[in-house]
């Protein structure tokens, strides 16, 4: 599953997401966590106290795909 990021979304352009790593544990400074009842990618300010699932930015592109639904 992917995420959008919350925050410096400009920076990183609108082709990076956040994925979800099996990490579960408070971030450290600079490290990216997913967070909100609509889940979004933050960047955490400093060491937090609270135990986040971790995340990394992924470059992601779309891919559109056409089906034949009918033949007239």
């Amino acid at each position: 599953m992917l995420y959008p990021l919350a925050e410096k979304r400009f920076k990183y352009g609108h082709n990076v997401m956040a994925q979800p790593t099996v990490e579960k544990r408070t971030p450290r400074k600079g490290e990216w966590f997913l967070s909100g009842a609509f889940v979004e990618a933050y960047q955490a300010p400093n060491d937090l106290t609270m135990i986040y699932h971790l995340a990394r930015l992924v470059r992601v592109s779309t891919t559109t795909t056409l089906h034949v639904d009918e033949v007239l």
